[in-house]
């Protein structure tokens, strides 16, 4: 089941009651309308709403997504992310003015109240939820799923097709900032995912025939989603089409090998072998998951097997050693206990790729499902990745119980006897970790964290440092799509060392030459050898570095960043704590101990016993900012 969208992906309100902290939120506004899965529009009745420039169609978004409301602070990351201008309270302010204009032209407190409210440090939007389109979407997502449990699969498609009737193209368009960029995509995978619900509903109504072309037309737009190559083998099977749907496989299985380099799932391969076999019950039998009375009965949640693992990069170069020691842990025949891998190591020195990478290699051990978080994006709190797994594994929203120690309770005992794979992308510290961890043994965990965690279940920690100058020079060759003697070895190095051998900085560096065909790998290391334009030429990984980085910086208080800059400053590979004090004019003994927080803090490597240094591009980022 795909989890619930609309208010749940913002933390709104539930459309369905419009209540947030048990208080019912005023709607006076009943004809205001407003679309954001598309381009950010309001209207008044039949009367578009001119909004204004793109900051405040933001500021708009974020108000009507939220549904309650929403803290000045949030409002300016959400704009601005971590590096806002210093006018941004008053930018904000502005913005909400010029909106309550729009939305109220001539209103008087005695003819009715506002639409757009403050207090308390932030601002609050008063509409009725049904005139938000992502809520709406969400409610009739809601209400589809409960008919197709009761049994009416005709009212659950009609709803199904009333929710996707709301998309008027690419969600939150005409607005831009960090909170935009981040949900966007996660709008956009939930509607495929509410389509592919929508589509499997039609199957079971016998309107195969009808679906073949729709679903074709799918699988060419998302020829990596293992779940439409599904519904389109079924669809064409039972048209009849046996040849079809078989070469519909194969064309599945030869744009997995060739894009991931992986093979089809085994409930693909399994599909292919009962069509090849002629089966005439094509379609798997679901068994129990969770069942809060016992056994399964009428309007019980039936197994889910969740499909969440995202694509793993195409080329993984230098890690052959800590993927084999997590393959060998996540399939051991015989184990005592959950195998917890967790991968650790600076912002872009290729954690996810690795957790992804064996992911997929070990994915056919876990025939049961995998379940993807990534706890540094918009679901960082426990209780809430919780939920979304639970409604993931087949949970109805009225059965996922409160607070995080029964959701958790939960969450172990659904997948008792079941081989799943999780993974947890992002862990920020154990607290946030532990609750996630399963308790049966046929499960498995890969979590990713930028530093160490002492959390006592980790069964296998992998920390990985930099590529080596040789791999790094292959990953830039391989990505690039240009071989090494295309350029002296010597040019492939220095663009390498520049790039801090990092896989994040590496593989931006590879898409410019490949944007750039006539560029050389020198002049590349010639425009990257200029400090200050480096993370700009890096393009989306070096944004992506600057921004990781910041979050590390910000973490640390005044104290210890101003250390770092001035750490930064000096231009020696190693750092003792006898430099560190004539650097920072304290004692040594103070100096050690700083150093030593600033590891635990992530933003200093230690190699050595008494030896620290910068890793990747922290220190040239640290002296862009003094």
């Amino acid at each position: 089941m795909t989890p619930t969208v609309g208010a749940r992906l913002f933390g709104a309100v539930d459309p369905r009651n419009g209540e947030r902290g048990g208080r019912a939120t005023e709607a006076p506004c009943d004809d205001l309308r407003i679309s954001l899965l598309g381009p950010v529009r309001a209207w008044r009745g039949q009367a578009e709403i001119d909004l204004g420039t793109p900051q405040q169609r933001t500021v708009l978004a974020l108000l009507a997504a939220q549904g309650g409301p929403v803290p000045r602070d949030r409002l300016i990351d959400g704009m601005y992310g971590q590096r806002p201008p210093g006018c941004a309270s008053g930018l904000v302010s502005t913005y909400a003015s010029r909106l309550r204009k729009v939305f109220e032209p001539g209103r008087t407190p005695r003819t009715h109240p506002s639409v757009l409210t403050s207090g308390q440090g932030g601002y609050e939007l008063r509409i009725d939820k049904g005139g938000v389109d992502v809520h709406a979407f969400a409610s009739a997502v809601d209400q589809a799923r409960e008919r197709r449990e009761l049994g009416d699969l005709h009212g659950a498609a009609g709803l199904f097709e009333k929710a996707l009737s709301l998309w008027r193209g690419e969600p939150l368009s005409g607005i831009a900032g960090p909170w935009a960029q981040e949900n966007r995509p996660i709008l956009a995978e939930q509607r495929i995912g509410v389509m592919e619900e929508r589509w499997a509903l039609e199957l079971e109504l016998g309107r195969h025939a009808a679906l073949t072309s729709e679903l074709s037309a799918a699988v060419g737009r998302f020829p990596l989603r293992e779940s439409l190559h599904a519904l389109l083998m079924r669809a064409l099977y039972r048209s009849g089409r046996q040849a079809d749907a078989l070469r519909a496989f194969a064309e599945a299985r030869r744009a997995l090998v060739a894009e991931l380099g992986i093979e089809p799932c085994a409930e693909l391969r399994e599909l292919h072998r009962r069509i090849l076999n002629s089966d005439r019950d094509d379609e798997p039998r679901a068994t129990p998951l969770y069942s809060p009375g016992g056994g399964p009965g009428p309007g019980r949640p039936r197994m889910v097997r969740p499909g969440q693992l995202p694509p793993a990069l195409r080329h993984l170069t230098g890690r052959d050693a800590p993927a084999a020691t997590m393959a060998a842990a996540l399939t051991a025949p015989a184990r005592q206990g959950v195998p917890v891998c967790l991968v650790s190591g600076i912002a872009g020195v290729g954690k996810t790729a690795l957790g992804l990478h064996v992911a997929h290699r070990v994915a056919e051990h876990y025939p049961d499902g995998q379940l993807y978080a990534r706890l540094d994006g918009p679901l960082t709190e426990p209780a809430a990745v919780l939920g979304q797994f639970l409604l993931s594994c087949g949970m109805r929203v009225g059965d996922i119980p409160d607070g995080l120690e029964a959701r958790s309770a939960a969450f172990r005992s659904l997948l008792v006897g079941r081989r799943i794979l999780v993974i947890l992308d992002g862990v920020a510290s154990a607290a946030q970790l532990s609750p996630l961890l399963p308790g049966a043994p046929t499960a498995g965990v890969i979590a990713t964290a930028r530093r160490p965690l002492p959390v006592p279940l980790v069964t296998d920690h992998l920390p990985l440092d930099v590529l080596s100058p040789a791999d790094a020079g292959e990953l830039l060759a391989l990505t690039s799509g240009r071989r090494r003697r295309t350029a002296p070895d010597d040019d492939w190095t220095r663009l390498a060392e520049l790039c801090g051998r990092l896989p994040l900085a590496l593989s931006s560096a590879a898409a410019r030459l490949v944007e750039r065909p006539a560029w050389t790998v020198a002049h590349l290391a010639d425009r990257l050898a200029d400090e200050g334009r480096l993370f700009t030429e890096l393009k989306s990984g070096g944004a992506a570095l600057k921004s990781a980085y910041a979050d590390d910086r910000d973490r640390l208080g005044a104290e210890r960043a101003w250390a770092l800059r001035a750490l930064a400053g000096t231009d020696a590979a190693d750092i003792s704590p006898e430099s560190a004090a004539a650097c920072l004019g304290v004692g040594v003994r103070e100096a050690e101990e700083l150093l030593e927080s600033l590891v635990d803090a992530g933003v200093l490597g230690a190699p050595g016993m008494g030896v620290y240094g910068f890793q990747g591009l922290m220190r040239l980022f640290v002296r862009g900012c003094g």
